[in-house]
């Protein structure tokens, strides 16, 4: 009687657990790898969004430093895999989880920079723009960021980029630990002040390179500002000019010229820049620690000139030699003083 007790409940508990396994949806997994078009690279950090046939976002992911990425625990059925990064055109892709296929691999996506084609028409940027790069961030400079005065002033409004009010010393990412670059080469000035004394209006685009390679010799750095100047290569005889003014309690002027003659093998180009600016700064600092005050006031006068002239040998359609020299003749002063008192 025991025996048929106990085989009756073994046989109750081995169909529910069969009946419990069958009725359990299966799940599936969907993995790749997404790469760089152009440059034949793995992008990480880019968005992998998926989504059912309704539009609905069901789950999502980024890539990893390889540009490897996976989504796991996807019910059955069919569903739109959306990949898409800054600067780059998106890509789509349908799937289907289910139909004896769990473990679906779509190998390796590639992503086109975004790009538009214009026949004779010239496009000149108003406004700065952001562009993501594998391995560095390029601002073009629009004339909102152009008008600041001097570089110092116009890396305060650049992400990740911070700029220390009093010492002028400059940050990437909070690290000081950042040399500076103009066009791609080293300056023997101090980075705090060479910025003061690059006019804005000078300055084409500004690369943050957040992972340099081994050619800049990047042990201990968080990464390099590389800052671009000006160079026109439009066709034929062309130029422009650029003026700003403002005031506030001091006033601010800064202004370029821009002058270019290009060939069909020769392109010779030449730029100045200025900026001349006053500025005061006034304070105190109260320190209840020891009851004490100190009264500062500053006043800088700040006059920079920035010429650049040079000329490009296009020698074939891949190879270019170019010449050129840069001059920044500036003169700057600061006057000080400071109090302090101790109660």
């Amino acid at each position: 009687m025991l025996r048929q007790i106990f085989t009756s409940i073994l046989c109750v508990l081995f169909f529910s657990s069969f009946t419990t396994a069958a009725n359990t949806p299966k799940t599936g997994t969907i993995s790749g790898l997404v790469f760089d078009n152009s440059l034949n690279q793995p992008l990480p950090y880019v968005s992998v969004v998926l989504s059912n046939t309704k539009g609905e976002t069901i789950t999502g992911t980024i890539t990893d430093e390889n540009g490897y990425f996976k989504l796991d625990k996807i019910a059955e059925g069919t569903y739109t895999l959306v990949v898409q990064f800054i600067g780059y055109e998106k890509a789509k892709q349908d799937v289907t989880i289910g139909k004896g296929n769990y473990t679906i691999d779509v190998g390796r996506i590639s992503l086109t920079e975004s790009a538009t084609q214009l026949d004779d028409v010239e496009v000149i940027g108003e406004v700065s723009t952001i562009q993501q790069k594998v391995d560095k961030k390029v601002i073009t400079i629009g004339k909102d960021l152009a008008a600041a005065g001097t570089a110092s002033e116009l890396m305060v409004g650049i992400p990740s980029v911070g700029v220390d009010p009093q010492t002028g010393a400059i940050s990437l990412r909070g690290n000081e630990n950042v040399p500076v670059m103009v066009d791609g080469k080293l300056s023997n000035i101090p980075a705090a002040q060479l910025l003061k004394q690059i006019p804005s209006s000078a300055i084409k685009a500004v690369e943050l390179i957040t992972n340099p390679s081994a050619k800049y010799n990047p042990d201990g750095m968080t990464g390099i500002i590389n800052i671009v100047l000006h160079k026109n290569q439009l066709v034929g005889f062309n130029g422009s000019l650029s003026a700003n003014w403002s005031k506030e309690i001091n006033p601010k002027f800064n202004s370029g010229l821009n002058l270019n003659y290009r060939t069909g093998k020769f392109n010779v180009y030449g730029n100045y820049n200025n900026n001349i600016s006053e500025n005061a700064n006034n304070g105190h600092i109260e320190r209840t620690q020891d009851l004490s005050k100190q009264y500062f006031k500053f006043f800088d006068e700040r006059e920079s000139h920035i010429f650049k002239v040079g000329i490009d040998i296009y020698l074939n359609d891949k190879n270019t030699l170019s010449m050129f020299t840069s001059q920044n003749p500036a003169d700057n002063s600061t006057i000080g003083d400071t109090e302090t008192i101790i109660l």
